[in-house]
């Protein structure tokens, strides 16, 4: 929303909307109801349009920037929800812009019916919370680092060179680096503030008091970043435009001249530095950041011995038609099956998960089952005989694998959010694991994942010491066993969930346990386990 500066200076602080009945950044399904509030909103503020002339050009050029983002979304609503760019300015102009309109309409005698409207909306409406709000602005942060977008590019709604969506407007981008600041992540806060001052000075209104006034605000950033020479352009700029108005710049000037003459390096962007146990900092998740962008894949020698071959599985085929299996590791042995299920099948899987999705959470023997920032994504699990295209699946499991699927935990049915991604992690459990609780006393023998969607980009299974990347394909199968031979975790099989850069990614997970699996994979004499140890810790 282009916002005159003014106007714009009542959101620059964040503030929380209380009504909310869902969790929208962590799954792209629930996204179309927020575009559903915001469509009813709008009405509202339509309404109250008409019924005033005064702030009407300003209310209702507001009206039209909305509509026109909306005229897009039809086009495609699934496409333009499953944009991180558009998913978060939908978020960020409920979250905050809208509250921004209702603070001009609080200065009219007839705002009255208005803000009751808009009262009632925020109690019986889905609307964002704060949650929503940080979620979405880290998983910004997450695409931009884990691709190596450019800031740039990515607010003008280019990913990776493709122009999926609108572009970001000088305030979403202000908003964005504000919240990045407020967070602590001041390397992330500096291009969205640059970002954001190169748009606004591309304004009509850029040269007025009011825009200067807001630019010398984001000096202040800079500055207590550290970030001088940004600090000293804008200082230039707004000296350029006002010399004799902004005389109280001229000593900051030279303060800033000589602090970058003086190579001095000091502000929180240089004070605050990643914690030695952070894993982000780590070489195991740079190497899984460099397989998504496929940077790092296996070696021509490493694939010479992959083979494709149609594979008939242990026992009678489901259609009497071979599967059409790919290799694509052999030791940690992975494979890729294709076309097992079909398209509708997927998309019945996803409908009936869509109404009972919940955020996935994680385990740690500290704290159990919670949901953690390292996993967006929401899911939800069934029983293999609550339907028959899931009953479908544990038989596709069977003949695939040949393991006993009375010993699978429930199927999961995974969606993943704005940016959803599931950092690099083991399927089995480690050896501290509590099995006393559990329906079944053994480890995660194999794992499969049912693709159910495709994805336009980003999305794919990484195994980062292999390193292989595995695309979404809609209806393909992707198998492999967790553990050794000798039922020691296989440490090679650790992969991830790259994140989602554009579409939406359904996912089923089947996990099958140890027990009663000797008959399909026995035990060797000795233990097999020493070739994957270097890649334990």
């Amino acid at each position: 929303m282009n916002m005159l500066p003014g106007i714009y200076l009542l959101v620059l602080a964040v503030l929380q909307i209380p009504a909310a009945k869902a969790e929208f950044f962590s799954s792209t399904s629930g996204l179309g109801q927020l575009l559903h509030t915001e469509v009813i909103v709008l009405k509202e503020l339509q309404t109250y349009v008409n019924e005033i002339r005064e702030h009407a050009d300003l209310l209702q050029r507001e009206i039209n920037e909305i509509r026109a983002e909306h005229l897009t979304a039809a086009k495609s609503i699934e496409s333009y929800l499953n944009n991180p760019v558009n998913a978060f300015r939908l978020i960020k102009r409920l979250h905050t812009d809208w509250e921004t309109l209702e603070g001009t309409v609080e200065t009219e005698h007839s705002r009255t019916n208005f803000l009751e409207a808009m009262a009632g909306h925020r109690q019986n409406l889905s609307f964002p919370t704060m949650e929503d709000f940080v979620g979405t602005t880290l998983a910004m942060t997450r695409l931009q680092q884990t691709y190596k977008l450019d800031v740039a590019e990515l607010a003008s709604g280019m990913l990776n060179g493709v122009k999926y969506g609108s572009a970001m407007s000088w305030q979403d981008c202000f908003v964005l680096g504000q919240h990045l600041y407020s967070m602590n992540d001041f390397n992330n806060t500096v291009p969205w503030l640059e970002q954001s001052m190169r748009l606004l000075a591309q304004q009509s209104y850029s040269d007025e008091p009011v825009s200067l006034d807001f630019m010398e605000a984001v000096i202040g950033y800079h500055e207590s970043l550290g970030d001088y020479q940004n600090a000293l352009n804008l200082i230039n700029h707004v000296l350029d435009v006002e010399p004799e108005q902004r005389l109280h710049l001229l000593e900051k000037r030279a303060h800033l001249e000589q602090l970058i003459s003086d190579g001095v390096k000091r502000g929180l962007m240089h004070e605050v530095a990643r914690r030695p146990e952070d894993y982000h900092a780590t070489q195991d998740y740079l190497i899984y950041q460099q397989v998504c962008r496929e940077e790092l894949m296996p070696t021509a020698a490493a694939q010479r011995e992959l083979r494709c071959r149609y594979f008939s599985g242990h026992g009678r085929s489901l259609n009497y038609l071979a599967y059409k299996l790919e290799e694509l590791h052999r030791d940690p042995y992975i494979i890729q099956l294709h076309e097992v299920i079909g398209a509708h099948e997927s998309v019945q899987l996803q409908h009936l998960a869509r109404p009972v999705l919940q955020r996935s959470e994680v385990y740690s023997p500290t704290n159990g089952s919670t949901a953690a920032t390292f996993r967006t994504s929401q899911g939800t699990v069934f029983e293999y005989d609550e339907h028959p295209i899931i009953e479908k699946l544990s038989q596709h499991m069977t003949l695939i694998s040949g393991l006993d699927m009375g010993f699978a935990e429930p199927l999961q049915i995974a969606n993943y959010g704005i940016g959803g991604h599931y950092e690099p992690h083991m399927d089995s459990f480690p050896e501290s694991f509590d099995y006393s609780l559990q329906r079944f006393k053994t480890n995660r023998i194999a794992t499969g994942i049912f693709y159910l969607s495709n994805v336009e980009a980003g999305g794919a299974t990484a195994f980062p010491f292999l390193p292989l990347l595995v695309k979404p394909e809609q209806g393909s199968l992707l198998f492999w066993y967790n553990l050794h031979r000798s039922g020691d975790a296989d440490y090679r099989t650790k992969h991830a969930g790259c994140p989602v850069l554009q579409g939406s990614k359904w996912i089923a997970n089947v996990w099958i346990r140890l027990s009663h699996q000797d008959h399909v994979r026995p035990c060797q004499l000795q233990r097999d386990h020493e070739v994957s140890l270097q890649y334990k810790d």
